[in-house]
């Protein structure tokens, strides 16, 4: 992905999150390898990713603000994720996309069908970050309730 087009990713997730967003750009060895630092208002998460020759970035990498490298221990804090969805699906994950209290129908899929949910509705009761949502169909005991995933479900209209 260009460097344009990864900053302006960022940007959306901001303006869909409400959320300001810094973003800093700096050549550190003028040699036109950029390197991006991302912050995001409220959070005490750094993304950095570094832009090619080419102009493409590569290796995202998420740490605490503040956090720094000891080569002598052989300390690197945060981690490297892919690509810059991931790495921002970490720190700004979006909304989820079915609110609490939304009816819900279990798609028809090789998986709901397994598990004898397919065309069950139900109501969510929990939404979760990432896309998990728990929720309550007829004929579940309370006892155990686990999350569902949102490619599983969709809105009954």
């Amino acid at each position: 992905m260009k460097r344009e087009a990864a900053i302006k990713k960022i940007r959306n997730r901001a303006k869909v999150l409400k959320r300001e967003v810094e973003i800093e750009q700096n050549d550190y060895h003028n040699n036109g390898q950029i390197k991006v630092y991302v912050q995001f208002e409220g959070s005490n998460q750094l993304i950095s990713f570094w832009t090619n020759s080419d102009g493409t970035i590569s290796s995202p990498h998420v740490k605490r603000a503040g956090d720094q490298s000891d080569p002598h221990t052989d300390y690197f804090p945060g981690c490297f994720y892919d690509n810059i969805t991931q790495a921002l699906n970490s720190i700004a994950p979006l909304p989820p996309k079915y609110p609490v209290g939304s009816l819900v129908r279990f798609k028809d899929n090789k998986r709901n069908n397994r598990w004898k949910l397919a065309g069950k509705v139900a109501l969510v009761i929990q939404a979760e970050h990432g896309g998990n949502y728990k929720v309550q169909y007829d004929g579940v005991e309370n006892r155990y309730n686990p999350f569902y995933s949102q490619r599983d479900l969709e809105m009954v209209s």
